[in-house]
């Protein structure tokens, strides 16, 4: 069931479900926690934590402070609301992002990590792919759909896969992402660490999925974070287009693992 709280003026929406040991899964750029939902299958033994990140589902937003350190901050927040000290933490782009600006700046708090097609490294975005976000926030912000269409970002994403296509019309039809247009044109211009080498620093046990043909999410950049963040493990799973099933059984076995232990 959906809950709120608020953290510093901002109404925050959140989900918890199951019982046992806590997980805070976070979606990414755009998505919602309905994407966790797609592509986890609850495991017993797991109390999974959801969050409706700023400018995310019903949450709000604070535009003058919106960036990685406030979003992973809010998450803080909902630990401490939720009286948690520590929990495992997953995040899938956007929140896998802040996952990583979560265990630099909050180590005491996290047990271990899933990172799940980031987007991010110590760098802002490949500067195509923030062009392209510029533009559809500003479509969604006045002009719609079909200016959208006459824009360079949609001549960029027009020729990438099915997936990365359709995650680019869909805030079209969505309230939340019409309304909230101003993420798209502020975090892909952001870093979520200051530094690939602060990530030696990370010493909990992380699992980094990717997988190729993905635009937003270059398999080069898991590759790069696995080689700062110190006994982390690597691995490649199928993309969205070609294998959908098995991308989401790839993170699911990831999820089990990481809460239990290899099988």
């Amino acid at each position: 069931m959906m809950d709120s709280f608020t953290h510093r003026g901002i109404h925050l929406e959140y989900e918890v479900t199951g019982q046992g040991s806590p997980l805070v899964f976070l979606h990414g750029l755009g998505g919602s926690i309905q994407q966790i939902h797609g592509v986890y299958t609850l495991v017993p033994g797991v109390k999974l934590i959801c969050l409706n990140q700023q400018g995310h589902g019903n949450s709000g937003a604070d535009w003058e402070s919106f960036g990685f350190d406030r979003l992973g901050e809010d998450v803080i927040a909902l630990l401490d609301h939720l009286h948690l000290n520590k929990a495992a933490f997953a995040g899938i782009s956007m929140g896998a992002a802040v996952c990583l600006n979560i265990a630099l700046r909050f180590p005491e708090r996290v047990e271990k990590l899933l990172l799940i097609r980031n987007a991010w490294t110590d760098q802002p975005m490949a500067e195509p792919v923030q062009n392209a976000y510029y533009d559809l926030g500003q479509a969604l912000h006045r002009g719609g759909y079909e200016a959208f269409l006459q824009t360079e970002g949609w001549r960029i994403i027009s020729g990438t896969s099915p997936y990365t296509r359709n995650a680019f019309t869909i805030p079209f039809q969505e309230d939340f992402n019409r309304e909230n247009w101003q993420k798209y044109c502020i975090l892909p211009g952001q870093a979520p660490v200051a530094s690939l080498e602060g990530l030696r620093e990370i010493s909990v046990p992380t699992l980094i999925l990717t997988n190729r043909n993905d635009f937003c999410h270059p398999f080069a950049y898991g590759e790069i974070l696995s080689r700062y963040i110190p006994g982390s493990v690597f691995r490649e799973i199928p993309d969205k287009d070609s294998d959908p099933a098995g991308h989401k059984e790839q993170i699911n076995r990831a999820v089990s693992e990481l809460m239990k232990g290899p099988e």
